[in-house]
C-alpha cells in the first residue's frame, strides 16, 4: 500500500484539496499507479502520522509521499527518528516539493535542518537546466523547449499551488512555509506568473 501524507499547522487555514493535487501527480510521474491512501495532520479528523507508521512497521506500507518536509523544518534530528523506520525497512519516500524520484532520510534530515540549502534544491533543476541555455533564465515553473518556447516543467504545480492558496487569500508567509519556498521568492513568483493566470492561459 502507498500513501500520501499531508501536514500543517492545526490553526492554519487551508484544506487537503490545495495539496493532494500536487501529490497524486508526483506519484504518477515516478510510476506509482495504485490507489494512495491519505493520511495527514492539522486537516482535522483522519488517518494521522501514527497510524502510518503502524503501516510501515506491520510491513504493509510499500511506499510515502509527502507533501514537503514542513512537520520537520529545524527538526532534522527529529525527523531522521521518526522516519528511521521508512528507512530500514527499504520503503521508498518521495517529496512532492522536490524533484528527485525518491529521497533518502539523511537527505531530508539536511534539508530539514537548512533552508537555504532546501531552496537550493527546489531549484536545482532550473539551474541545471539552464546551464547550457544561452539567453535569459526562464521563470521559475517553466523551461525552455527546442523551439525556445516556454513550456512548463516539473515545478509548475507548486506554481499553480501558490495561486490556488492565493485565491483562498492565504498570506505569503504561510504559502512560502507550504511550498518551502523564501517569502521573496514567492513574491517574485506571483508577479511573474500573474498576468498568465489573470488571463487562463494555463
Amino acid at each position: 500500500m502507498k500513501a500520501v501524507f499531508l501536514w500543517k499547522p492545526i490553526d492554519a487555514p487551508g484544506d487537503v484539496q490545495e495539496m493532494l493535487p500536487v501529490c497524486i501527480e508526483k506519484a504518477r510521474s515516478i510510476g506509482w499507479n495504485e490507489e494512495l491512501k491519505l493520511f495527514s495532520e492539522g486537516y482535522g479528523k483522519g488517518k494521522s502520522w501514527d497510524d502510518l507508521m503502524v503501516l510501515a512497521h506491520n510491513g504493509s506500507l510499500t511506499g510515502v509521499i509527502l507533501h514537503d518536509i514542513a512537520k520537520w523544518h529545524g527538526k532534522g534530528a527529529v525527523l531522521a527518528d521518526q522516519l528511521a523506520i521508512l528507512d530500514t525497512s527499504g520503503i521508498p519516500i518521495s517529496v512532492a516539493l522536490m524533484d528527485y524520484t525518491e529521497v533518502n532520510v539523511a537527505t531530508l534530515k539536511v534539508i530539514a535542518d537548512s533552508s537555504k540549502y532546501y531552496s537550493r534544491l527546489r531549484s536545482k533543476s532550473i539551474r541545471v537546466g539552464m546551464k547550457q541555455k544561452k539567453g535569459g533564465r526562464p521563470p521559475f515553473g517553466m523551461s525552455y523547449d527546442e523551439n525556445r518556447t516556454l513550456v512548463a516543467n516539473e515545478q509548475w504545480p507548486i506554481v499553480q499551488q501558490i495561486f490556488n492558496m492565493r485565491k483562498n487569500d492565504l498570506p505569503i508567509s504561510l504559502i512560502s512555509q507550504r511550498v518551502g519556498l523564501p517569502n521573496q521568492k514567492v513574491r517574485n513568483i506571483i508577479k511573474t506568473h500573474e498576468s498568465r493566470f489573470r488571463a487562463g492561459a494555463l
